[in-house]
Parts: structure tokens; C-alpha cells; sequence
């Protein structure tokens, strides 16, 4: 389904922290991205029939930095919410006046000074607007509250890196909901170069928590309560990746049908070269699996947003226990890869990988529609072609590509 031009000199529409960039409901697709002037779009799609209605907000921060993503999320009145523009800078907030996008938005404002990664979840009809407040290596996430129309912010973040003398930057994988409300959450810390000779980013994990109150209190995985904020100090710690060893952030994480959630992300083999690991509970402890085969050396090093040469992986769980992992590579020619697994173990020797959308999509990362993989099994992906520069944070990147939701039945 085509949407249009869209903003692709840098990954700014294509990054996996965007929560959500697609959302469904019933048979109809809504988006939202950056088009090609830099201005927000959101097209909604009728799968049905074809009719589209759109609405342009123009946006005056145009995107030269792929931190600056846009997030969507909707309440209890079917309202559609957004949050964009940010890298360490104010949010960029509204929200439509009602269900229908033909009646408009309100005016944009800017919200949360400092902010970063804005991201929505709906935990029991209740809205929350996730965010960071601070740098990579010294932040706090802080949750914000749809009370009425209004946002209201917690008392306290629930997850802070601002110890001294050490301080740290929390990064969440994807937040996984589960039917009954509860949140888990995967975690992974950034530390200071002041702390070791890692290089610019030396990334610690993986740690696990999960809350039953739409994160007003958090415990580990086997029901300890933490004190909030959570910190270094009090995070558990499921999985030690060695420090140095190109862990990466932002990942991707599920829920199997008993419940059982599982992580999926990347760090290297000991040799330079970074493989994609499943990770999972099990018996005597957490289950880690290698679920890639790449040959090409890199080092997640260097500031900004950088050009990886493999996706963040993400990942959707059938009712039967499979698992389809999608990906992009420079290895298969930056084409969309699906890879099934196998349940209970998941090995790569027993899995099987095809292509989803044979074109070379640059440095495109998967944005999955987690609505319509809820509702029905059906895989729905936000997909465009886009550039990445080294160190091009912040500078002009005007360039467009065709924008499209792809689809696929579950198999």
C-alpha cells in the first residue's frame, strides 16, 4: 500500500525506537512519517476499500537527525497522540481533535526539555508517554500520564543513570504488553568513556524487569520489588554481555504464548563480527541462541546515529511457539529478510529465511505494526529506502524515496 514520498537522507522514518510509526484498526492502516519537506504526514488506508484520508502537519524542526523520529499513540477516544523531534531538545507534541484525522490536530507544543525517545504504551486502557531526559551516557526515563487532556508527569523517573560517580544512560528495547497488562522491559546501560577504555560506546546488558501497574512499581524477573528509581545498582542483571562487545541498543523484544517473554538483539562472536541472539527463561537460567551467521566485522563505535551494516532485528511470536525474526543486511543486499525459528530452541540450523521485499533498502531498520500482529497475525511493516551518513547528525540530508506498508498472512 503506497503512501508517498518520504524523508530518506538520513533513518530518521526508519530507526526501531519509533512506538508507534503504524498503528490498525479494525481494516484500517494509519502512518505517520516525515515526508519529503520534512513535514509530518499521516495517511490512514481503508484495506478494504483503498480510500485514504491524510493530514500534513507542518513542521518548522525539519528532521536532519535521526533521533528526532516520530511516535504515535492513541487513547481510549480512538485520538490519535504524536511525539517527534527531539535529541536531547523539547518534545514536539499533539494530538487529533478526534477519531476522524479530517477534523485536524491541535497546534504543535513543546513538551519535556531535554528530551529524547519519545515512545507511547497502552497499559489497560490507561495512556503513558515514555521518554529520556538527558544525554547517552547520563539519563533518566520518566513516564507521563493522559489524565482528561492532559499529560501528567510521575513524581520520580522510574529508571535513573545519574549515579555519581559513574553515570550511565538507560536504553529500552522494545516495551512488550501483555494481555493482563503486565510491562516487561529489557534494558540496556551506556556507560561513560571516563568509566573504562571501551571506546565511545560501550554498551552494558542485558537486564530484565517488569511491572503489574502500568510501571509505578517495578521487580525483577522472579518478583523481587525494586526500589524506584531503578539503577545500576538495583537492575538485574539476566545476561552479562562482555563489556567492548558491540552490544547494541534499542532492540527487540516479545511474548510467547504461555507468557514467557524473550529479547532480540545483537553483540559479536569474539571475533569483530556482530550475530544476532535470542534470549529467552529456562530451565537452570536465561537461554541465549545465535540466530545469525554474518562474516562482516563491525564496531559499534562513533557518535550520533551511526550507519550499521546490519538492522536491529525485530521479531513477531505465532500462537503455535514459532518465532519469524526480520531483518536487513549488507550481506543479503540490504534486501527485508523473515527468518523462522523453531521452538523450544530455536537454532539457526533449523530455521528457514526468506525475502519480504527484494530491494535495497539502505540502512533501513523493521517497523512492525504490533497492532495488527495482536489482532489477527498479520504482519504489517512501515518500508522505504533510506541513507545514513557517519556523523551527519544535524546537517542537511534532503533526499526522498517511496513509502509503503507491506503485508503478509501469517505462514
Amino acid at each position: 500500500m503506497d503512501l508517498g514520498p518520504a524523508w530518506a537522507g538520513n533513518s530518521v522514518n526508519c530507526v526501531p525506537f519509533r512506538r508507534d510509526a503504524v498503528l490498525t484498526s479494525a481494516n484500517t492502516h494509519t502512518a505517520a512519517y516525515f515526508d519529503a519537506d520534512g513535514d509530518v504526514r499521516l495517511v490512514e488506508i481503508d484495506r478494504d476499500s483503498g480510500r485514504r484520508k491524510e493530514a500534513v502537519l507542518a513542521n518548522a524542526r525539519k528532521p536532519l537527525d535521526a533521533h528526532q523520529a516520530i511516535s504515535m499513540g492513541r487513547d481510549a477516544q480512538g485520538r490519535l497522540h504524536l511525539a517527534f523531534g527531539a535529541h536531547n531538545e523539547t518534545l514536539l507534541t499533539t494530538r487529533s481533535r478526534s477519531a476522524d484525522l479530517t477534523e485536524g490536530f491541535l497546534a504543535i507544543e513543546e513538551a519535556a526539555g531535554g528530551a529524547t525517545y519519545p515512545m507511547f504504551l497502552s497499559v489497560r486502557d490507561e495512556l503513558l508517554r515514555l521518554f529520556r531526559i538527558g544525554n547517552s551516557k547520563a539519563g533518566e526515563l520518566w513516564v507521563e500520564r493522559l489524565q482528561g487532556d492532559a499529560w501528567v508527569r510521575d513524581k520520580k523517573p522510574f529508571i535513573s543513570g545519574l549515579l555519581e560517580p559513574w553515570t550511565a544512560g538507560p536504553y529500552l528495547n522494545q516495551p512488550v504488553v501483555a494481555p493482563d497488562g503486565t510491562v516487561h522491559l529489557f534494558l540496556v546501560w551506556r556507560l561513560p568513556g571516563k568509566a573504562m577504555s571501551g571506546g565511545l560506546v560501550v554498551n552494558a546488558g542485558i537486564d530484565a524487569m517488569r511491572s503489574t501497574d502500568g510501571l509505578r512499581s517495578l521487580f525483577t524477573t522472579s518478583g523481587v520489588q525494586l526500589s524506584l528509581p531503578v539503577t545500576p545498582v538495583n537492575s538485574e542483571r539476566i545476561v552479562p554481555v562482555p563489556l567492548g562487545a558491540s552490544l547494541i541498543n534499542q532492540a527487540a523484544a516479545g511474548l510467547l504464548p504461555d507468557g514467557t517473554p524473550l529479547f532480540l538483539t545483537y553483540w559479536d562472536d569474539g571475533n569483530g563480527v556482530p550475530q544476532y541472539r535470542l534470549g529467552w527463561p529456562g530451565a537452570g537460567g536465561w537461554q541465549v541462541s545465535t540466530v545469525s551467521a554474518f562474516r562482516t566485522p563491525f564496531r559499534l563505535d562513533g557518535g550520533g546515529t551511526l550507519p550499521i551494516p546490519h538492522s536491529r532485528p525485530d521479531l513477531v511470536c505465532h500462537r503455535d511457539g514459532r518465532i519469524t525474526m526480520i531483518h536487513r543486511s549488507a550481506e543479503t543486499g540490504n534486501r527485508l529478510m523473515a527468518t523462522k525459528l523453531q521452538p523450544p530452541h530455536y537454532r539457526l540450523d533449523s530455521a528457514r529465511t526468506q525475502v519480504l521485499v527484494d530491494q535495497d533498502l539502505g540502512f533501513y531498520e523493521p517497523i512492525l505494526d504490533r497492532t495488527a500482529w495482536e489482532a489477527r497475525e498479520e504482519l504489517v511493516l512501515y518500508v522505504q529506502p533510506c541513507r545514513q551518513e557517519m556523523n551527519s547528525d544535524g546537517t542537511s540530508a534532503q533526499h526522498a524515496e517511496r513509502a509503503f506498508l507491506a503485508c503478509f498472512s501469517p505462514s
